[in-house]
């Protein structure tokens, strides 16, 4: 009469799922998205205040966007232009940033003014003047639906 073969512990235990090279990756792809999200929120400035309009198109792609921040210093009666972490007092200055950045993205390039409704209108015309210095054709604003 045939023996039949017992199941030994050791071959049982060793077909189960390995849960610790699979919480590595978890923990890896949630490092990885906490940290792109983050690096998205740091390229606008949370000081500007948008203005709001009756009508406008939300923009759909998103890529190739060259973002520039206007804030208001209300004591020194003076405007910063900021493009991530780098600002600058004269729009002037940004037009080799603003080539540098377009020869990146040939098609689609954009320039997405965030103007902080407190700042008056010449220093929004002198950087839409130093986007046009830098022969960029698409010049987009950025505004609210409503008062948050």
């Amino acid at each position: 009469m045939a023996e039949k073969k017992k199941w030994d512990e050791e071959t049982e235990s060793s077909t189960g799922i390995q849960m610790g090279p699979m919480m590595d990756c978890t923990f890896l792809l949630l490092l990885y998205f906490v940290s792109v999200s983050t690096i998205d929120t740091m390229r606008i400035s949370k000081k500007v205040v948008l203005p709001t309009a009756k009508a406008g198109i939300k923009e759909k792609d998103e890529s190739g966007r060259f973002i520039v921040d206007v804030e208001w210093n209300e004591t020194d009666q003076a405007a910063t232009f900021k493009v991530g972490m780098q600002s600058v007092a004269d729009a002037q200055d940004l037009i080799p940033m603003i080539k540098k950045t377009a020869r990146h993205y040939p098609r689609n390039f954009r320039v997405v003014l965030r103007v902080d409704r407190s700042v008056p209108y010449e220093f929004t015309q002198q950087l839409m003047a130093a986007v046009a210095q830098a022969d960029v054709p698409n010049l987009m604003f950025s505004t609210l639906e409503k008062e948050l």
